[in-house]
């Protein structure tokens, strides 16, 4: 899934890259944490990124909350609260900027935080914003369902 900021440098791609613990004979445990990994630039730099971030029933949330996002701007609807985890090294959060922009704000703790913000505990993430519009929220959001397709959240 692909963010860049219209109005700045700030950049995002993140991806499902796998199970955390993929070779697991019990599929429960198989099928319980994905892996997620990415890169991501702002004026102070880029870095790269890769951890067991997401309970396998949680990532689908993450194009959901897009999507969601996006039927707030044409439907001039309330925008959804945070978008918020169990493991804390991705938020998300939107903003209203005016009738057809909105900025996502994304916030990197813990293991995905930059070699510049690091912290020991949870609580002060990394924070990058992106200026976008509904037609890029959608597509962020297929994105994101194509790329974690090969992971589902259940394995039969």
């Amino acid at each position: 899934m692909l963010l860049t900021d219209a109005d700045g440098p700030n950049g995002l791609d993140v991806r499902v890259t796998g199970y955390q613990f993929p070779d697991a004979l019990d599929l429960a445990k198989r099928s319980s944490w994905h892996m997620v990994g990415g890169e991501a630039r702002c004026q102070e730099g880029s870095w790269r990124f890769h951890w067991q971030a997401l309970q396998c029933d949680e990532s689908p949330r993450v194009s959901a909350w897009l999507a969601e996002v996006a039927d707030s701007i044409t439907r001039l609807r309330a925008l959804p609260g945070p978008l918020r985890f169990l493991e804390p090294n991705l938020t998300f959060r939107a903003f209203p900027l005016d009738a057809v922009l909105v900025r996502i704000v994304v916030g990197f703790d813990l293991e995905f935080q930059p070699p510049w913000h690091r912290r020991r505990t949870s609580g002060d993430p990394f924070a990058l914003s992106f200026t976008t519009h509904e037609e890029r929220l959608r597509q962020a959001a297929g994105q994101w369902d194509a790329e974690r397709a090969p992971f589902p959240d259940r394995t039969a």
